[in-house]
């Protein structure tokens, strides 16, 4: 099992126990292979809103030398996971950015077909609140991107150091984390029959009638041509 890990922040703390925690057990169900990128070291710039991905392709986006390593490696994964603590009831900004920049993988804009069978997870952790939002933040760019099938795992642990959480937390969390991982094997390894999200179904099409009107954006359009979705083919 390809598994890539995109951490939103460069701290080993909660949120990374977890998301070691799970990929110690998926290891007992398939071997597994691990790219994990931590930010900002691996992506160190913010997004600058130039439109360049939208309009001339990804491949102009001034940081692309940062962006293309991570792109390229969430393509070839069976996994992807993305990790960040909780901050002002979100996610870290260099998750934030992070995203941003990947905004041109929309379904609404260039989604690539490679996506449509991928398995994902969330995690976070906080010492108090902010846990919904920062699922949400992280889940909707993962939906946007055509992803099949979305976990998460999301838990207070009441501290702000793993070393000061609770042995009693510790090993609720090493209970949920074995339940989970069960349930990621079974779905990485049933990708391909399992349902089709309906969200995902739905937007397609509504954005596919946009396409066949779409004369502001040839990059986009070229991109939906190219594929054969704009004349009946069917990604899913």
């Amino acid at each position: 099992m390809k598994i890539t890990i995109i951490n939103g922040t460069m701290r080993k703390g909660s949120t990374h126990h977890c998301a070691d925690a799970v990929m110690q057990q998926l290891n007992k169900y398939d071997e597994t292979e691990v790219t994990e990128f931590f930010l900002p070291k691996d992506m160190p710039n913010f997004c600058i809103g130039c439109y360049s991905c939208f309009y001339n392709g990804e491949h102009t986006c001034p940081h692309n030398e940062y962006i293309k390593p991570i792109v390229n490696a969430i393509l070839e994964s069976d996994l992807i996971v993305l990790t960040s603590p909780v901050y002002a009831f979100d996610v870290s900004g260099q998750m934030k950015t992070f995203l941003d920049h990947l905004c041109y993988m929309w379904l609404s804009h260039r989604p690539n077909p490679k996506m449509f069978d991928k398995i994902a997870l969330t995690i976070s952790t906080t010492a108090g609140a902010g846990l919904g939002h920062t699922q949400k933040t992280m889940k909707s760019s993962l939906k946007y991107w055509g992803v099949k099938k979305i976990f998460s795992y999301a838990t207070p642990v009441s501290a702000m150091k793993w070393s000061d959480v609770s042995e009693k937390k510790k090993e609720k969390i090493d209970k949920d984390t074995k339940a989970l991982a069960a349930k990621i094997a079974k779905s990485v390894k049933n990708a391909q029959k399992l349902h089709n999200p309906l969200f995902r179904s739905f937007f397609f099409n509504l954005m596919k009638g946009m396409q066949k009107k779409n004369d502001w954006n040839k990059t986009d359009r070229n991109h939906w041509e190219s594929l054969g979705w704009l004349n009946g083919n069917k990604p899913f």
